[in-house]
């Protein structure tokens, strides 16, 4: 009897032992998975958000409020997600039509600014801000090439990339808490109604 009771306490501790090697590991394992899925779905939704801003300033064309609106979308299609915090910047550029390369001179950068209302964007880009629109460079929608050619080309392709900062829920795994960026190109439209 008491040889059973010693084999019993011995393999009691000896699952003490192995738990106490495995759990670890094991919570390790499941913040990890916690941590890399928050981030997997930051960055499907920050992409999701520049493809609709991008629609938007592709229908906008050479409208004063493209990139205004451009803007609002993007923000409405962070839901909640959006602070200052995390987004660090947005630039809205004229891409190469082959490569998608951003243009060197031809980019509009803004930061979001919530605490200066209406416009919660520096600089305001609102043609009905008190001032007129403050376009972020050089780019501005007027320049933007809306005109379709004889063989097909001609309409500058639109791109709009956005910074941002994803915060780590843990800081258990390296490598989460970092700055990222998601892009999205689309062509404009051809404005074929005149702006």
């Amino acid at each position: 009897m008491r040889m059973k009771s010693r084999n019993h306490n011995r393999e009691r501790g000896a699952a003490m032992v192995e738990m106490a090697m495995v759990l670890p590991l094991l919570v390790l394992l499941v913040f990890g998975i916690v941590e890399y899925g928050l981030l997997f779905k930051e960055k499907l939704t920050i992409a999701s958000a520049a493809t609709s801003a991008s629609r938007t300033g592709a229908t906008m064309g050479t409208r004063d409020a493209a990139d205004f609106r451009m803007l609002r979308a993007l923000e409405a299609g962070l839901y909640d997600q959006v602070d200052a915090s995390v987004l660090i910047s947005v630039d809205i550029f004229e891409a190469d039509e082959i490569t998608g390369v951003a243009s060197a001179t031809n980019v509009n950068t803004y930061f979001f600014t919530p605490d200066i209302l209406p416009c919660k964007w520096t600089p305001c880009p609102d043609p009905d801000a008190p001032g007129g629109a403050v376009y972020g460079g050089t780019w501005i929608p007027s320049v933007r090439d809306t005109e379709l050619d004889a063989g097909g080309g001609g309409l500058s392709v639109l791109g709009i990339e956005i910074e941002y900062h994803h915060d780590a829920v843990t800081n258990l795994i390296p490598g989460v808490d970092r700055d990222l960026t998601e892009r999205a190109l689309v062509r404009l439209e051809p404005d074929t109604f005149g702006s």
